[in-house]
């Protein structure tokens, strides 16, 4: 995403052209208006997906307000490429003024520090990874608010490359929080509701969650009181390979795979594959799992937000709730 692509009036205005200009080609639909005062070609803004959209609208507020801004919680979690569920419909930006706490113009502001966690990224005034964190997961719901700490504290490996500016990262930006780094933040925060919540997560979170919706589903095992899985089971299939596992019961020699979209639809996760090839590599690799003697369940997303069907296709596997009838 290129925020060199924003079209200013204050910059047509200091050419000696009217601003007003831009306006009349909004309205041809030549451009499209991101903020009062900054617009992107209607082309450009076309091919961005939400995220991206919500990085440009950063941009466009910080080149048009005198006092750069900090942003917080969603808007910053984007940044930093935190496990996010949606974008946010607001910026999200942190005021040390208790009478400038109010949001309008597409901008939620909330009370807080600009001094104590706060840094640069990507060209962007942000609250650090770990106060991100654990703003967000005061307030977010229980699987929400894991997912974002489960990506906070995952580790990745040597090599990995991310834009810091990139507003549709596919994994965090920077060093892994840390459990003690996030705990000390807590205990930081001014509420003791909010301080509770965040230790309740941290005591069930984990660094070996690889995406959103394998945090969301363990989130729902959790509040449907199944047995926890080991996470990233390995196994060697008979031609050598190996292959991991979302979640594994070994009691049960049983194997659970979140079907997310993204490894078929994204070409970063699909690499050379087509979209056919993807499918048809995962059905030989599940059908390789079975070969072991192994039962695999699998759930996409909707499934796994509807309690009832998540909890029918655990059971299909032989998992049964510890919650009493």
């Amino acid at each position: 995403m290129a925020a060199y692509e924003l079209i200013l009036s204050s910059d047509m205005a200091r050419l000696g052209q009217d601003p007003r200009l831009l306006a009349k080609r909004c309205k041809r639909g030549e451009l499209v208006r991101v903020r009062r005062g900054a617009y992107v070609p209607a082309a450009y803004w076309a091919g961005l997906n939400d995220r991206q959209r919500h990085g440009l609208q950063a941009a466009a507020l910080v080149n048009t307000t005198l006092m750069p801004p900090t942003f917080n919680l969603q808007t910053a979690a984007l940044l930093w490429g935190l496990g996010l569920v949606g974008t946010p419909s607001r910026l999200c930006t942190v005021t040390p003024d208790p009478r400038g706490g109010r949001s309008k113009h597409g901008i939620q502001r909330t009370l807080g520090s600009l001094d104590d966690g706060v840094t640069q990224l990507g060209g962007f005034r942000v609250t650090d990874k770990v106060r991100t964190t654990v703003e967000l997961a005061s307030r977010l719901n229980f699987a929400e608010a894991l997912a974002v700490v489960d990506t906070s504290r995952r580790i990745h490996t040597t090599g990995d490359s991310v834009d810091a500016g990139d507003w549709d990262k596919d994994k965090a930006w920077g060093p892994a929080s840390s459990a003690e780094d996030l705990r000390a933040a807590a205990s930081g925060l001014a509420h003791r509701t909010g301080q509770r919540r965040v230790a309740g997560v941290l005591e069930l979170s984990t660094d070996k969650s690889e995406s959103v919706g394998e945090s969301i589903s363990r989130a729902q095992m959790i509040l449907l009181n199944f047995p926890e899985p080991k996470l990233q089971g390995s196994f060697t299939l008979r031609n050598g390979r190996t292959a991991r596992t979302d979640f594994w019961w070994p009691e049960l020699d049983l194997v659970g795979e979140f079907d997310g979209q993204g490894k078929y639809l994204r070409s970063k996760l699909r690499g050379q594959q087509t979209i056919q090839q993807a499918v048809m590599a995962e059905k030989a690799r599940e059908n390789a799992l079975r070969a072991l003697g192994l039962t695999v369940i699998r759930w996409d997303w909707t499934e796994m937000m509807n309690p009832r069907t998540f909890a029918r296709i655990l059971n299909d596997g032989g998992l049964r709730s510890r919650r009493a009838a």
